[in-house]
């Protein structure tokens, strides 16, 4: 199991540890990630590829930790419905197939044929071009 928690202070890191123990304790098993921000928190479940989850600002509910605790679980489980996995522990035998409410462009198991590879002009792979010019924002120096 994968858990990760980030707070830029040590009040946001003790804050978002102690969401992810609301998370282990509900939904044990799953690979959450929450990062604690001002003003706010971002709940991920890691077996999804792409940064989606939920966000939650504190000012909704900050003022009472059981509100926040019911939050948490509510969104939580919101979210692995809207995944297709079963509320609870985590069945490693389920896997993300499609994420109701997410763009096409974010679902996993995305072909890689859709996607068009541009290459400049002139351009081979076993001659590759160093710049040997610096860029013009390199060239210009700023007087302070």
């Amino acid at each position: 199991m994968i858990i990760y928690s980030e707070g830029a202070t040590q009040a946001q890191e003790d804050e978002a540890n102690g969401i992810l123990e609301v998370l282990t304790v509900a939904y044990s098993g799953h690979p959450w990630a929450v990062r604690v921000y001002d003003g706010g928190f971002f709940i991920r479940h890691l077996a999804f590829p792409a940064n989606w989850g939920m966000n939650c600002k504190f000012k909704d509910v900050s003022h009472d930790w059981a509100v926040m605790k019911r939050e948490i679980i509510l969104m939580a489980g919101e979210w692995l419905e809207r995944a297709g996995l079963a509320r609870g522990r985590f069945d490693a035998d389920q896997e993300i197939q499609y994420l109701e409410g997410a763009p096409d462009n974010v679902q996993p198991g995305r072909k890689l044929d859709d996607v068009k590879l541009v290459l400049p002009e002139g351009y081979h792979p076993d001659t590759p071009k160093l710049r040997d010019q610096p860029r013009p924002q390199a060239v210009q120096v700023k007087e302070f």
